[in-house]
Parts: structure tokens; C-alpha cells; sequence
């Protein structure tokens, strides 16, 4: 009689443990769909660390991690809040702020500035590199951004570092520093990107030609640009702040060019067209 008493009341906490799990199961699985979709499917919850944790294993193998009170959870390093208006990444808005702070704390002077036409109605700081086919696209619209209002602040972000394997300085590093390292930053800008651009251009040619003279043409146009660029960037060579400033960028989230932060530190990743750009910025 004592044995089947036992017995039982062993089966009663095995099924409400399980119970349990499965309840919890449930909600997180609720919770993550309200935000992520529904193809959020949890296949088990475990909590960790005496209760302070829960591990959510989902059913496309990937997993997460989550608050007992399941208002928050991590996922691939970032913390976001369950709210009804979706996931809220805490972890950028708390870079957000972080991001803000550093780009007030940059003067225009180790800028290469590029002032709004009338009323300023924004400012945003665009790290950028010379040899990147986007950065080059977002400077022939510079112009219209300063039309619309919008002052440009360009920061260094030489994509290939600062110093090579041989710790010789790249020659990312070596055309960038250039324009900082010219009185007027400014045109030096417009010149290197624009010689950039149109070497791309004549190496596109030179290799998809099918034409003997245009391809000719194209490889010494080519080898022009590239002796002009070399000749623009291997002289003004000077200290200043582009490998504080990549440094700067590698620590705040950019990973590549261009990278637009905007006055309230939120990050914009990629090339944005100039009127997208502006209505992000809430200009009309």
C-alpha cells in the first residue's frame, strides 16, 4: 500500500514536471512567434543557472536564450525586449547612444566636410573608403544631399586596414590619408573617388571587350588612371586621424562602406539613394 502511495505520488510529480516543461515550452514558443513570425517553433526549454536563464532550443536547430520572465532574449550577441510592437534591439540602442556621443565628439575639422546648401536639416557621418564602388555612388549624390539639407561629414574607413602583412601601410590606408593630408579635403575627395571610379570602369572594359582596338584603348586608359592615382596618393602623405577613426568605426559596428551614422547614432549599413536617405532622416 505505502509502495503504490509512493509510486503514485512519484507519477503525479513526473507528470506536473512535465507538464511544466511543456507549459513553458508553449509560452516562450508564443512569445518568440509574436515578434519573430511564426516560423519561430521552440523544441525545448532548459532553464540554466539555477533558474536565472532559459535556453531555447528551436526546431530549425538554432538557439537562443531568454529571461524567466520571457520579456527578453539573446540571440547572436544581441539582447532584444518582447514588446507588442515587435523585437527591440537593446543592444543597438544602447550603441545608439554610445554611437551619438562619439561622432559629437568629432570636430569638423578632422572631417572632410561637405556643408547642407541653405538650412541645415540634418548631419549624418559617412565612414567611407576610396576603392568601394558604393562609397563612390553615394559621393556623386553628395550634392543633392547637401541640396536637400543635409550636411556630410566624411570619416576613414580604409576597408583593407591600416598597415599590411608586412606592416607596410595598405594602399587603402595610402589614398584615403591623402585627402586628409591636402588643403583643400573637400576636392581631393571628389578627385580620388572619381579617378577610382572611372579605373573600375576602364578595367570592366578592358576585360569584357571583344573588340582588339576598344580593348587596347580601354587597358591604356587604364594604366593611365592607375599611374595618376598612384602619383595623387603616394605624395601629401601626413599624420592624421584616419586610423583613429577606423579604429573608431571598427568599434562602434561598421563593418564595411559606406556606414552612415546619423546625429541620434543610429547605424545605417550600405548605400542609400539620396531621397531614401532623406526620408529616413525625415526630411521631405
Amino acid at each position: 500500500m505505502k509502495k503504490t502511495l509512493l509510486a503514485a505520488l512519484a507519477g503525479a510529480m513526473i507528470s506536473a514536471s512535465a507538464l511544466a516543461e511543456t507549459d513553458l515550452r508553449s509560452q516562450a514558443e508564443n512569445q518568440l512567434k509574436s515578434v519573430l513570425g511564426p516560423a519561430a517553433q521552440v523544441t525545448a526549454v532548459y532553464p540554466l543557472g539555477e533558474g536565472q536563464i532559459l535556453e531555447v532550443q528551436m526546431t530549425d536547430g538554432g538557439l537562443l536564450h531568454m529571461t524567466p520572465d520571457l520579456g527578453y532574449f539573446v540571440y547572436d550577441n544581441q539582447l532584444y525586449q518582447v514588446t507588442p510592437g515587435g523585437a527591440v534591439n537593446v543592444t543597438n540602442s544602447r550603441m545608439d547612444t554610445l554611437r551619438a556621443q562619439e561622432m559629437a565628439g568629432i570636430p569638423d575639422k578632422d572631417t572632410v566636410l561637405f556643408k547642407a546648401k541653405g538650412e541645415q536639416k540634418a548631419v549624418i557621418n559617412v565612414f567611407t573608403d576610396i576603392d568601394c564602388g558604393y562609397c563612390q555612388k553615394l559621393h556623386r549624390e553628395v550634392e543633392e544631399l547637401n541640396t536637400l539639407g543635409i550636411t556630410v561629414r566624411y570619416l576613414a574607413f580604409p576597408r583593407a586596414g591600416i598597415l599590411d602583412e608586412q606592416g607596410q601601410p595598405t594602399d587603402s590606408f595610402a589614398k584615403i590619408n591623402h585627402v586628409w593630408c591636402v588643403d583643400d579635403r573637400a576636392q581631393a575627395m571628389t578627385d580620388v573617388k572619381t579617378a577610382q571610379g572611372e579605373l573600375s570602369q576602364a578595367y570592366s572594359r578592358a576585360r569584357s571587350s571583344q573588340n582588339p582596338k576598344a580593348r587596347e584603348q580601354a587597358i591604356a586608359e587604364f594604366d593611365r588612371l592607375q599611374t595618376r592615382i598612384a602619383k595623387m596618393t603616394s605624395s601629401d602623405q601626413c599624420d592624421s586621424p584616419v586610423a583613429a577613426q577606423y579604429t573608431l568605426g571598427k568599434n562602434i559596428g561598421v563593418s564595411g562602406t559606406p556606414a552612415i551614422v546619423t546625429e541620434n547614432g543610429a547605424l545605417i549599413p550600405g548605400y542609400m539613394e539620396a531621397q531614401a536617405l532623406a526620408a529616413r532622416l525625415g526630411i521631405n
